[in-house]
Order: structure tokens, then sequence, then C-alpha cells
């Protein structure tokens, strides 16, 4: 009796086994973040908040004015991202940065608990939690956490974060790391191993240099 116990109950963990692997493989991880090539795109996105997403662009857009990744070299920034502009520090040195391709807004971490998921109250205004003044057009959304300005790596064509980190190579949702919005204190000096490889960001930052403005705020 005790032996076909035991037989039993190995046979239900054999078969529950497979029901449980099938169950974790379809889980899918909650996304963290969102790329967006321009600032037009918040109008569209149904995430977060209109005006959140306005909010998040215009900070990533101070943030890409202050810390933009410098090269020494006009050919080499140009070479790994296309449309780069001539800055000069406090004591009149050059350098080139790119321009700024995309931002990425993260999400708040308490909106992410368990997966946590948000109406499209644009496309299903009857759903539940729909109807109210939460967002533009009301409706539940995750909240914007943070935003980081990105560059489009044409070598790669990955997004790359002012540290050099990559983190998609399209835009739309991204998922765990990808999503993390924080930025360099002070802009990286790019070394001639180009921008986002190992030994690409010196140990020492550069000087701080004045705001600038460039004629090209987004690329294709």
């Amino acid at each position: 009796m005790k032996k076909r116990s035991s037989n039993l109950r190995l046979t239900l963990m054999v078969a529950a086994a497979p029901a449980v692997l099938l169950l974790s493989g379809c889980e899918e991880p909650a996304n963290t973040g969102l790329v967006l090539q321009t600032e037009s795109q918040c109008d569209y996105q149904t995430d977060v908040p209109k005006d959140e997403c306005h909010a998040a662009y215009q900070k990533a857009l101070a943030d890409h004015q202050r810390v933009a990744p410098q090269f020494a070299d006009r050919a080499q920034c140009n070479d790994q991202f296309g449309g780069c502009t001539e800055v000069r520090d406090a004591q009149g040195t050059s350098s080139w940065v790119p321009p700024m391709t995309g931002f990425l807004l993260g999400y708040a971490a308490s909106s992410l608990v368990s997966g946590a998921s948000r109406t499209d109250c644009q496309r299903y205004p009857s759903a539940q939690g729909c109807g109210s003044s939460s967002g533009s057009g009301g409706g539940v959304y995750r909240r914007v956490g943070g935003s980081s300005p990105l560059y489009r790596d044409y070598r790669t064509g990955e997004y790359r974060r002012p540290n050099g980190e990559a983190t998609t190579d399209r835009a739309g949702r991204v998922y765990g790391d990808a999503g993390s919005t924080s930025v360099p204190a002070r802009a990286v000096s790019v070394s001639r191993s180009g921008f986002g490889s190992s030994s690409a960001a010196r140990s020492s930052f550069s000087s701080s240099r004045s705001n600038y403005s460039s004629g090209r705020s987004y690329g294709g």
C-alpha cells in the first residue's frame, strides 16, 4: 500500500511538470519602459498620461544638452551617429556630440507590481477604470518614473543611453533593465574605440560645458 501511494505521488508530479513549464513559458515579462522617437508620439501612445510623456521628453532634452557623449573627432562621431554638432567648453576646446534621436521613459516602480496593466481607454472607453480624469482622455495608465535621451547607433541599429549602454533596436516597449533611465552626472568623453564599447568611456569625465543648441534634434 505504501509503495502504491509513492508511485501515485510520483505519477502526479510527472504529469504536473509539463503544465508548470507551459504556464511559466507563457508568462510575458513586465515591460518597464517605452522608447519613443519624437515628442509627437506622446499623443499616440497609450501607456502613460500624455502630459507626463511630454514632460519626460522635456527632461530628456535637457539631459541631452547637459550630458550628450562627447567625441574629440567629428568623423568618428558621424560614422557612428550622423549629424553630429560641434560644441565648445569654457576653454574653447571643441568636441562633437550626436543628435538625440529618441528618448526613453521608464515606468515608476509602483506601477510594475505583478506586471500591472493599464487600460487603453481611447480604444475601450467603456472599460473598467475609464471615464475618469486620469491622464489625457481618462483611464488607467502607468506612471512615468524617469526619462533619458537616446542616440541611434547606425552601426548596430541600437538606441544608446548617454553612458553608452544599449536599450533596444526599435521604438516601443522595453523590458527588464532596458527600462533604466539613469544618466551620468557629466558628459562621457568617447575614446577611439567608439561609444558603447567596453573602453569607450574614460575613467575621467569631461569638464562641464556650456549649453548648446542643435539644428537637428531628431533623426530618422
